[in-house]
């Protein structure tokens, strides 16, 4: 195992320990940066194509997006359920 995979390795286990779907853990800390870096992502997006998306939208996604990368990355379900209930 390479000293790469060592560290991710580490840190997947840090999330997986402290809680990933608990608010202030150390995946949803993560979990949040990925969310904001998207929902800034789709706003810029919407400048430059003029069209209107609700601002919940813009959440939604990003939190969305947020979730699948930890998954994908570090097998961890960030998804929070109160978060979920106030997007539906």
């Amino acid at each position: 195992m390479s000293e790469v995979e060592k560290a991710l390795a580490v840190i997947r286990q840090a999330m997986i320990d402290d809680g990933p779907s608990e608010l202030g853990s150390f995946a949803h800390g993560w979990h949040c940066n990925i969310a904001m870096m998207c929902y800034d992502a789709i706003n810029a997006a919407k400048l430059e194509l003029k069209h209107e998306m609700q601002s919940i939208d813009a959440h939604a996604v990003g939190n969305d997006a947020a979730s699948r990368f930890m998954k994908l990355c570090f097998g961890v379900e960030t998804t929070n359920k109160t978060e979920q209930q106030d997007n539906e």
